[in-house]
């Protein structure tokens, strides 16, 4: 029982000393929980009500992870936050939006202008769109088109936000290893001149 304790209390530890780890786990979460969410989506395939139905899922999701980032990092009402923990705990959020827009159907679900219902696309790549239940100007196959469009234009987006976060990820490292470099060389500098100045004064 101890044992467990003791891993519990260094794997809180661990996360909220390094962003990289909690921001790692927290990707894993994330990925698993859009799964879920993919399973259960229903687009209402109603123009008065895509819009905010499809931003929820883009929203709320990202503020809780928000959230819980700067819980773990112990960022308090009380107390300054560092800056570099305050821009990690943005990146959960990010990852989410990143998800929500590779997989496309929340997007097209919120641009989608014409009434239907939620189908999947017959023999194509596991893919849902609102057929349109009633004629109109527009023909279905047209409609069709433009839905699938709208998923090529979310997973564009998606993967910009993606290079975003590999880009700003390769600086944080790059910024972070010469910021040790320099501690290391500064520190060095101060034993060398602390071994110097005793050794004056033994000569002395």
């Amino acid at each position: 029982m101890e044992s467990r304790q003791q891993w519990l209390t260094r794997l809180k530890n661990e996360l909220s000393n390094s962003p990289l780890a909690s921001n790692v786990a927290f990707g894993f979460i994330l990925m698993g929980l859009e799964k879920l969410v993919e399973l259960e989506f229903e687009c209402p395939c109603n123009p008065t009500w895509n819009g905010v139905f499809s931003s929820a899922f883009f929203i709320i999701p990202a503020v809780m992870a928000f959230t819980l980032m700067l819980i773990i990092q112990g960022c308090r009402c009380d107390t300054w936050c560092k800056k570099s923990v305050s821009l990690s705990s943005f990146v959960p959020a990010i990852v989410w939006l990143i998800l929500l827009f590779l997989d496309g159907q929340y997007f097209a679900c919120a641009m989608t202008d014409w009434k239907g219902r939620f189908v999947l696309v017959d023999k194509a790549a596991p893919q849902k769109w609102c057929e349109p239940t009633s004629e109109g100007d527009v023909p279905p196959q047209e409609l069709m088109l433009r839905s699938q469009q709208l998923f090529v234009v979310s997973q564009v987006i998606g993967i910009f936000l993606l290079i975003f976060i590999c880009v700003g990820l390769v600086v944080y490292v790059v910024r972070e290893s010469c910021h040790q470099e320099a501690e290391q060389q500064e520190s060095n500098v101060a034993e060398l001149r602390m071994l110097t100045v005793s050794s004056l004064r033994t000569r002395t």
